[in-house]
């Protein structure tokens, strides 16, 4: 049974779950006191602020809900869910943030992969629905548990829940991409990353770091208009530089090269000499095969195919 326990949360030095969300923060925060404007400072300044940014830019610690519910302390509880570490609540009108802290964060650009933001992308669109959490919430800013302006919980849950745990209390839906503007919360991310980084590969040799970086993030803005609720500045800048880091750094060619020798290889494997790779060249002609595709499979060049008697079909 969990106890939820209202803590002072100009103490927070001296609340575990508290100290941990601190010691979580990005180096350098946004933060604000006025929802309508925010600004970037030092995480021991920032934690004076009302509201305060939980996760870095390019790693997600926390994931966080919006539940806009007079009775939002309990809805948890009410509807079969594991409590977060933390609630934070609005003493007038009964309204809620509340924090689940990841076991595992999740790195989002870094690596150049979309899998792991897909499923943190799954599990926060189920969780949201469950908890019957607002949808327009970024979760880009929370209402700071560590200021005074709210009241501050803690629900004597563990530490931190696995991705895979919190499924386990969810109706999982594999990742879908949508539409832009009906795309919301890590989603948004997801969807940004895929649109820029197909743009970024065909380019990629031919512009420096400083060119590409000019030319995604002028993509990524104009992509990131179509949203309903647009991802931060500063989310769009670490979306762009690590497409542009991975797109300078890889060998798009010798890779490529690498793939041809190697499908090369499985082609003389398979099929031996080249009366065996006339024979099949043939059958997939009979086929409708197109002659670019024959080429391809057997690792031949279409001149080679003309010679054995293929032609390119006229229009």
């Amino acid at each position: 049974m969990y106890a939820i326990k209202q803590i002072d949360p100009t103490d927070w030095q001296n609340v575990s779950t508290l100290a941990q969300f601190y010691a979580d923060l990005a180096t350098n925060p946004y933060c604000t006191n006025d929802k309508g404007f925010s600004h970037i400072r030092t995480k021991s300044h920032a934690i004076k602020h009302a509201y305060i940014q939980p996760n870095h830019p390019e790693i997600i610690k926390w994931l966080v809900f919006d539940i806009d519910d007079p009775q939002a302390l309990f809805a948890f509880h009410d509807n079969d869910l594991p409590p977060p570490q933390v609630i934070i609540k609005n003493p007038e009108n009964g309204h809620a943030h509340y924090a689940y802290r990841l076991t595992k964060p999740v790195d989002k650009w870094r690596k150049a992969s979309t899998k792991p933001v897909e499923y943190l992308a799954s599990v926060q669109k189920a969780l949201r629905l469950a908890l019957g959490a607002d949808k327009g919430y970024s979760g880009n800013l929370i209402k700071n548990p560590c200021h005074n302006l709210h009241e501050v919980y803690i629900t004597g849950a563990k530490p931190s829940y696995t991705l895979a745990e919190l499924t386990e209390y969810l109706e999982l839906e594999p990742y879908q991409q949508q539409e832009p503007a009906n795309d919301e919360g890590y989603g948004r991310n997801v969807n940004v990353f895929n649109h820029v980084r197909h743009q970024a590969y065909p380019m990629a040799q031919d512009h420096s770091y400083k060119e590409l970086e000019r030319i995604l993030t002028v993509i990524a803005e104009a992509y990131n208009q179509r949203f309903d609720i647009p991802l931060f500045p500063n989310e769009l800048k670490h979306i762009v530089r690590s497409i542009a880091r991975y797109c300078t750094r890889k060998d798009f060619t010798a890779s490529h090269k690498a793939f041809s020798e190697l499908q090369r290889a499985r082609v003389t494997k398979r099929w031996g000499d080249n009366t065996d790779k006339q024979k099949q060249a043939q059958i997939w002609a009979s086929e409708g095969v197109k002659i670019g595709v024959i080429a391809e499979r057997l690792g031949v060049s279409r001149r080679t195919l003309e010679r054995w008697g293929l032609r390119k079909k006229k229009k």
